[in-house]
C-alpha cells in the first residue's frame, strides 16, 4: 500500500512537471518562430530582389 502510494505520487509530480514544461516549451517556439519571420522575409528580398510589397522586382 505505501508503495503504491509512492509511485502515484511521483507519478502525478513527474506529470505536472512535463505539463508546464510543454506549456513552457510551446509559448517560447512560438516567440522564437515569430522573431524569426521578418528575418527570412528580409533574407528571400535580398536573395531574389523581389519587391516586400508587389510582384515588381527591385533594379540595381
Amino acid at each position: 500500500m505505501k508503495y503504491g502510494m509512492v509511485s502515484i505520487i511521483l507519478l502525478l509530480i513527474f506529470l505536472i512537471g512535463y505539463a508546464f514544461g510543454r506549456r513552457i516549451g510551446i509559448k517560447e517556439g512560438y516567440e522564437r518562430g515569430m522573431a524569426y519571420i521578418p528575418l527570412k522575409s528580409k533574407e528571400k528580398v535580398y536573395e531574389d530582389y523581389s519587391c516586400p510589397l508587389g510582384i515588381d522586382e527591385i533594379e540595381c
